[in-house]
């Protein structure tokens, strides 16, 4: 099984970022890469969706990323992003979808497809 918070093998190198790409899911585009953590099994994005919002998005829900055409291709909808926890603070934001979340992140993985949080904003 993929690990949830790592990003999927040759999607970045050693010296590769993805802060600024644009955000493609399978709906759409939903935003751009506000910026990213690398570390394996502790990888996500902060995805700016607009309006001064940022969503924490796992790495592993990263289908392919084009850094020639600055992309990031999402396996999940736009709405999906969205009801992944909202980044105030980051590193809470990742230790709470790490300790919250990540039984259900695992089991949508299993089951091909992601069974995302919901967040009453």
């Amino acid at each position: 099984m993929p690990d949830l918070w790592t990003f999927p093998e040759g999607t970045v190198g050693h010296s590769d970022s993805v802060k600024g790409y644009r955000v493609e899911c399978t709906d759409g585009n939903v935003g751009e890469v506000e910026w990213a953590d690398y570390k394996p099994s502790e990888s996500y994005l902060v995805v700016d969706v607009g309006h001064e919002r940022h969503h924490l998005v796992p790495a592993g829900a990263i289908a392919t990323v084009d850094h020639g055409a600055k992309t990031v291709t999402l396996k999940v909808t736009a709405q999906e992003v969205c009801s992944t926890p909202p980044h105030e603070d980051a590193e809470t934001a990742y230790t709470e979808a790490r300790k919250d979340y990540v039984g259900q992140f695992d089991r949508g993985m299993i089951g091909g497809g992601f069974v995302w949080p919901y967040v009453d904003e």
